[in-house]
């Protein structure tokens, strides 16, 4: 509501001023009449614009700074978190190497102790196997031997049998019969 009749009067005021010094644009020396006329207007002017316009620069100065300001601590902050991430993974890179070699250590000794448990489990089943072999050999000779023993007694009494069927005669039959009765009564 006062911007204007603010407006009009700032209006007002300038076309006097200005038809103050269109009247005097003639005359020699100091125009007294245009320079107050002159300095009311600008007085007007500056009023105005401390008026209505200085309070929303203000506003706007004070919100661009306050803007500005909470950017810069954000930035701030930002540029604190990635230092800090930065320190993090450059710590986290120093000790790769460590744990890389770590992590092979105990790879190594894994493997060996892998190995190691391997190899006593095949020593067990090589003893094993080689203690079976020998059951199993010791048993196929005691077989062998059973059924060379067989064999020959087979052989034996063919040959006991052949020898008595050639040399054995009737005489030597009753003689025999008379003995196994000997024998039996006794």
């Amino acid at each position: 509501m006062m911007r204007l009749p603010t407006a009009l009067l700032v209006m007002l005021f300038t076309r006097a001023a200005l038809a103050s010094e269109e009247a005097h644009h003639h005359e020699t020396g100091i125009p007294w009449g245009t320079l107050a006329l002159s300095t009311i207007n600008l007085l007007i002017f500056l009023w105005v614009l401390a008026r209505y316009v200085m309070p929303s620069v203000r506003t706007w100065v004070s919100e661009r700074q306050s803007r500005v300001v909470k950017e810069l601590e954000e930035a701030a902050t930002a540029k604190a978190e990635a230092l800090r991430l930065k320190a993090e993974w450059e710590a986290r890179l120093a000790g790769l190497d460590r744990t890389i070699e770590e992590m092979r250590t105990q790879a190594r000794q894994d493997a060996e102790r892998e190995r190691d448990r391997i190899v006593a489990t095949a020593h067990k089943t090589a003893e094993t196997i080689r203690r079976d072999a020998e059951r199993a050999a010791a048993y196929e000779v005691r077989r062998t031997q059973e059924q060379l023993r067989a064999e020959l007694v087979r052989q034996a009494l063919r040959a006991a049998e052949e020898q008595a069927r050639v040399r054995w005669t009737a005489a030597d039959q009753e003689r025999f019969v008379a003995e196994f009765l000997t024998r039996v009564r006794q």
